[in-house]
């Protein structure tokens, strides 16, 4: 919430200074709103069970349905809809190197949903997911632009052509869920958080996968 309102505080100054000038320099330079950061703008969208804001200058409706589609599945425990999310070739890698063949889509949202329902002593529902910072271009992020190379390797050692050819974008989300005892129809900030989890997200050959750390 404090966030927000800075963002809007400031998305409010700037639009002042662009207006009147701010400081001594009589020159004034307009800002659009393209050029404000991430977070400048922000929207809240309460149309599917867990309600969701963001900023959607970066994040588009398939996009978001993609973080719907990631939640809901670890919530109701649908190991099939956790893996038709993920980027191929880094969840195969993943699954192969990572976790040496021991676990499966179901394995690792079971795993998930019970270490959240053991931290917080319920069942639970998310009911809101605010995305409350974006990194998206070279520079931004560390592990962001390792995971590019990375990718870029994975398909050479598997004689593909690189990744970042096809790639339209790169983003590194943080993210934070509110979550409710399950039934709820709650689809607000609630009392229970989880704070900073991260999720890359890439628009490859125009279409929208996630990778999580």
């Amino acid at each position: 919430m404090k966030r927000r309102l800075f963002t809007a505080v400031c998305t409010l100054l700037l639009t002042v200074c662009s207006l009147t000038g701010c400081g001594t320099s009589n020159h004034t330079e307009d800002i659009t709103e393209d050029q404000l950061p991430y977070g400048a703008t922000i929207s809240a969208d309460s149309s599917r069970s867990m309600a969701f804001s963001y900023d959607k200058r970066f994040l588009d409706e398939e996009l978001v349905n993609k973080l719907y589609t990631y939640y809901h599945s670890i919530e109701t425990k649908d190991g099939e809809a956790f893996g038709s999310v993920l980027f191929p070739l880094y969840h195969e890698y993943q699954l192969t190197i990572l976790y040496e063949n021991t676990l499966t889509d179901q394995d690792i949202i079971d795993r998930t949903y019970d270490s959240i329902k053991d931290y917080f002593g319920y069942d639970f529902s998310y009911t809101f997911v605010d995305v409350t910072d974006l990194a998206s271009q070279i520079g931004e992020s560390s592990s962001r632009d390792a995971l590019a190379i990375m990718l870029d390797q994975l398909a050479q050692e598997q004689d593909m052509k690189v990744i970042s050819e096809d790639t339209q974008k790169l983003y590194e989300l943080t993210v934070t869920r509110y979550v409710d005892k399950q039934g709820s129809a709650t689809k607000t900030e609630t009392d229970d958080s989880l704070v900073g989890e991260t999720l890359f997200a890439i628009q490859y050959q125009n279409e929208w996968y996630l990778m999580y750390s």
